[in-house]
């Protein structure tokens, strides 16, 4: 084993590092916990002290603290090992092993494109007036990173080629576009320019990518034309920059969120920045996208607790309602922290952090929220119950808990005057009627568990060359290209073992893969049986209930080999 991972190992007790992200509770000689990587009301998600892994019993996950941290928190290997690394205090930088090349130089080069952008915000005065003019500190600017991007064509471009970084890579960290002009004289020139930067960075704290706001010196607004600009332009998508897998502020907001049991999501990085400034810093924002499943899930693992912040007349609410309803089926308690009228967060905190701190502090539950403004707006009457059946029944329908249904179906009745039976009549057809599709990237990549096992024994593989079934080697061409990553990964996880363990580790890996690629299937395949019972299709009702006894059987008879 590495001395880097034996060292880690020697600080840094499991309990510990799990503990950090879930509520454990002892079980004897282990701990238990509801697990954090699938929805669970009973507790199947273990940790062993003696044995230094985890395990659940629900969805078959587990392994060791850096498996953990992985998973958790959506990193590679390396991403983990930085962040147990530092954790620990061990430097990595003298244990002499090397990173993948490919990888390594597009994380190099994205945070030799943030000093750039860093070392450019001094020199440009109007901007500088700008942020303060909005309220922003110096020291806050600087602990996310800010920058500039000079509005020449070719400013980044010219500074990283001097950096002897290839036209190639920095377009492949989607920091350029290729002109395709006819007749232009350069062939490159930079994504961003004339912008306010602000880096995005993934758990373990790496710069991924950045988010550009549009900034002019009359005074930091978009300038006019046929054409407006984009407030914010993100960086396209690329191999360590997901959209739809990145929360803005996340590495800097994780334990808060823990700690404060909530977290707040606003909508710009401004609003985030500006939170910080004011002393609420359990908040991030999404960067580039629609809130997804993945960012949903990712904050479950620390909170069941989600903070909006919307005006009583805020149009951003009709544009979150489908990411609330999602939260809402994933259990998830989605609350409001309602602002003055017209007023975003950036605002508030700049000329009233205490009342964003008291509007966070006092948020409530997104369907009390709705109730209050429709009740605000109309007498009590025929329009007002229209009103709530059209614009509170949905998000009551997607409760989880009965117990919260029954509260706030008995607080509609109060306020319309029909009866609980008329509601849920109502709330019945509510159901059937409306079915939420997960929001998600088109290319976003969900790495299953089913992945994570084969990155082990593809890294064994192409480390000690051990032949592997046919299964296995068929997934070859999906983990290609990170072939030096996963033989390293492997090398510094298992070249402790003898031999003889070694080989047992292979055939214990190939077992939990085999049932985690039934346990897939059998997961698609309920899917397809509940849709058979919706559209009344008795026979492949039939045929799915066969299906699933028999991988059934199959799962449990390897699990008992």
């Amino acid at each position: 084993m590495s001395p880097a991972v034996l060292q880690i190992k020697d600080k840094l007790n499991i309990v510990d590092v799990v503990s950090s992200y879930l509520k454990l509770e002892k079980a004897g000689v282990n701990w238990k916990a509801r697990c954090p990587f699938h929805h669970e009301k009973t507790p199947s998600f273990f940790v062993s002290p003696a044995r230094e892994s985890f395990h659940c019993f629900g969805c078959n996950r587990g392994g060791d603290m850096f498996t953990f941290v992985q998973e958790i928190e959506g990193l590679d290997f390396m991403g983990a090992l930085k962040i147990l690394a530092e954790r620990a205090g061990v430097v990595l930088e003298q244990t002499g092993f090397k990173r993948d090349p490919e990888q390594d130089k597009l994380y190099r080069l994205l945070e030799a494109a943030r000093a750039y952008y860093e070392r450019e915000l001094p020199k440009a005065e109007s901007v500088k007036k700008y942020l303060k003019d909005r309220g922003l500190k110096g020291e806050t600017a600087k602990a996310f990173g800010l920058g500039w991007a000079p509005s020449s064509w070719q400013g980044l471009y010219d500074y990283l080629t001097k950096l002897d970084y290839q036209a190639a890579d920095i377009e492949r960290a989607g920091l350029i576009i290729h002109s395709t002009k006819p007749g232009s004289q350069s062939r490159y020139y930079d994504r961003f320019r004339g912008r306010i930067m602000f880096p995005l960075l993934d758990g373990s704290g790496r710069v991924v990518g950045f988010s550009g706001r549009i900034f002019s010196a009359e005074g930091g607004s978009a300038s006019g034309g046929v054409i407006e600009p984009a407030k914010y332009v993100n960086g396209p998508e690329t191999s360590v920059y997901s959209k739809s897998r990145l929360l803005f502020g996340f590495p800097q907001a994780k334990l808060e969120i823990k700690r404060k049991d909530a977290c707040v999501l606003v909508e710009g990085q401004f609003d985030l920045v500006m939170s910080h400034q004011a002393g609420v810093t359990n908040v991030v924002a999404v960067s580039g996208t629609a809130l997804t499943n993945y960012h949903l899930e990712l904050i479950k693992r620390f909170t069941n607790n989600i903070i909006m912040a919307f005006d009583g007349d805020s149009a951003g609410f009709k544009a979150a309602s489908r990411a609330i309803e999602l939260g809402l089926e994933l259990g998830l308690e989605m609350k409001v922290a309602e602002l003055p009228s017209g007023q975003d967060p950036a605002s508030v905190c700049q000329t009233n952090p205490e009342l964003w701190q008291k509007a966070v502090g006092e948020a409530r539950h997104v369907v009390d929220f709705l109730l209050n403004v429709i009740v605000a707006r109309e007498p009590i009457g025929r329009r007002r119950a229209h009103l709530i059946k059209e614009g509170v029944y949905p998000y009551i329908a997607r409760l989880q808990q009965r117990i919260d249904q029954a509260f706030f179906i008995s607080q509609v009745a109060s306020l319309t005057g029909l009866s609980e039976e008329v509601i849920r009549a109502d709330l019945r057809e509510q159901k059937l009627s409306q079915k939420v599709a997960p929001v998600q990237s088109e290319t976003e990549i969900i790495f299953s568990r089913s992945d994570r096992i084969l990155e082990r024994l593809l890294g064994l593989h192409w480390w000690q060359k051990f032949d592997l079934p046919e299964l296995i080697k068929t997934h070859e061409t999906k983990f290609f290209s990170r072939q030096a990553e996963l033989s390293l990964q492997a090398e510094l996880i298992y070249s402790h073992l003898p031999p003889p363990d070694l080989l047992k580790e292979v055939a214990s890996l190939i077992q939990s893969l085999e049932i985690e690629l039934l346990l897939e299937t059998r997961a698609a395949v309920t899917k397809e049986l509940a849709k058979a019972k919706e559209d009344k299709v008795e026979e492949k009702e039939h045929q799915y209930l066969k299906k699933i006894d028999e991988l059934t059987r199959k799962i449990n008879d390897l699990k008992n080999k």
